[in-house]
């Protein structure tokens, strides 16, 4: 019986080896995984429910629908990796198909030729005009003489060493192609990653409301921060123990899957419905679901304020604010005109205020603006005085911000009391704290330790963002910066 591989979008799916080959790329899966991206190759556009999937992928064996699900995400997981996780389509209430051009491709067992190939989005004709024969081999050609003499000794002789050398050439290139498929597998796929079980890499997509998906993560990230010793990036990471995926639909339906990249199972999977009457009882909810999904004390959770934005219509207007840096690097000025609209609502919220100096800050570091300096040194201002005239929870990111604004006016003493009571709010601290540690460690002559906070600031948030602030916050560094690991 011949092998059936597939030909899907450029890449060669080799049943038999569980891998996915492209010009010198491979991308090795599981069995399981082979055997449920086969079975939906080879009925492209057919959609198949959770059911149907058990009954064919793994023969009607005794499994629950949760196995299904997993395998997936998994699958999708791979498929990003290979910039082609738009091959699985989720057709809501009904399943999944894939739907993309695919090739069957039928291979001798024996020999490893191909045998046949069609398209499988195209009717198989079966016209025999279409099919040329295969030319006659030296053998054939030398007895089929024009004349009627009998062929002579040197002829067949001829004929006979040609068949051979015909034989010996096939085989010397199938067993170079042998040694070379061999030989790439080998170097290509990697060594084991050792991951770590405390490392979460942070990722969004299908972004269809990406300013959302951006700040929900973000206060994700921060909470994980506040709350957990667990460490959390959006740089991926490839020794990453869990991965946190977010999607919003069109529907405004919050999606969220935690997945444990070492056991290979989701620990968490919601969805949930956002809008601006809601969304303050429903991202505070999540968090406090994903916080006990990492074993953690739900009790000390809940007595952690995770969202300081407790008005829904403000709390669902700062979801929607860009990102301060744009995917391809660059600083965002539309979040400060943006966020301002939002203070103007709320003249004396000191979160907003917060973020917006920090904003601000990053955004004339990454650009080299010190002549926008007074505009920041006011926003100082505004900030402090919102938190001296009454009473509001100071979280850590305000007193990051304060102790931002006193380093910029060389309050060093001030400045190390602010990062102090913006550790008691937190388990662990952020890398832009980190950054802040390290700038007072420089002003007092401490380079070894300053090199050391920049590292740890690099650690937990591995971005270009990170390296310049690191460098450039505030003042130039004079840490020998090629002892600081740059990302790549």
């Amino acid at each position: 019986m011949a092998w059936v591989n597939y030909k899907i979008n450029n890449w060669l799916l080799i049943t038999t080896e569980n891998c996915l080959y492209k010009s010198g790329e491979n991308y090795i899966i599981e069995p399981r995984i082979t055997k449920l991206l086969a079975f939906l190759a080879k009925h492209q556009g057919i959609v198949f429910t959770r059911d149907e999937l058990i009954k064919n992928v793994w023969d009607g064996a005794v499994v629950s629908e949760q196995v299904v699900t997993q395998s997936i995400f998994e699958l999708r997981k791979t498929l990003k990796k290979m910039d082609e996780d738009h091959w699985i389509v989720t057709i809501p209430k009904r399943g999944y198909k894939l739907d993309i051009d695919v090739q069957q491709i039928y291979v001798d067992p024996n020999t490893g030729f191909k045998l046949e190939e069609f398209h499988s989005s195209h009717e198989h004709t079966n016209d025999v005009s279409t099919h040329t024969s295969f030319p006659a081999g030296p053998m054939t050609r030398a007895f089929n003489k024009t004349t009627k003499e009998a062929p002579s000794t040197t002829a067949l002789n001829n004929a006979k060493w040609n068949h051979w050398f015909f034989d010996v050439c096939i085989l010397s290139m199938l067993l170079i192609t042998i040694v070379f498929i061999t030989w790439s597998n080998e170097k290509i796929t990697p060594l084991e990653t050792i991951l770590n079980p405390r490392l979460i890499n942070i990722e969004s997509t299908q972004q269809i409301s990406p300013n959302q998906l951006y700040s929900i993560a973000n206060i994700i990230k921060y909470s994980l921060f506040k709350s957990t010793d667990y460490i959390s990036s959006f740089s991926h990471q490839p020794n990453a123990g869990k991965t946190l995926s977010l999607y919003v639909n069109k529907q405004h339906q919050l999606q969220i899957t935690l997945f444990n990249n070492i056991s290979k199972t989701i620990m968490l999977h919601k969805e949930l419905h956002l809008n601006s009457n809601n969304s303050y009882v429903t991202i505070d909810n999540l968090i406090n679901q994903l916080i006990q999904s990492l074993n953690y004390d739900s009790q000390k959770s809940q007595n952690n304020a995770h969202i300081i934005l407790t008005n829904p219509s403000l709390l669902y207007g700062y979801l929607e604010l860009p990102s301060v840096i744009t995917n391809d690097g660059q600083t965002n000025m539309s979040y400060i005109e943006q966020i301002n609209k939002l203070i103007q609502s709320s003249p004396q919220n000191s979160y907003l205020l917060a973020q917006r100096y920090l904003a601000y800050a990053i955004i004339l570091t990454m650009n080299n603006k010190v002549t926008s300096m007074p505009t920041l040194m006011n926003y100082g201002k505004v900030l402090v005085k919102s938190i001296t005239s009454q009473q509001q929870p100071v979280s850590s990111e305000i007193y990051d911000a304060l102790a931002l604004n006193e380093l910029y006016q060389g309050n060093l003493t001030a400045s190390e009391h602010y990062l102090s009571l913006a550790a008691l709010e937190s388990q662990q601290n952020t890398a832009l704290r980190y950054i802040l540690l390290g700038k007072i460690s420089e002003l007092t002559h401490k380079k070894q330790q300053a090199n050391e906070y920049y590292n740890r600031a690099i650690y937990l948030d591995p971005s270009q963002e990170t390296f310049q602030l690191c460098q450039k916050l505030v003042f130039i560094s004079q840490v020998n910066t090629s002892k600081i690991t740059s990302p790549h």
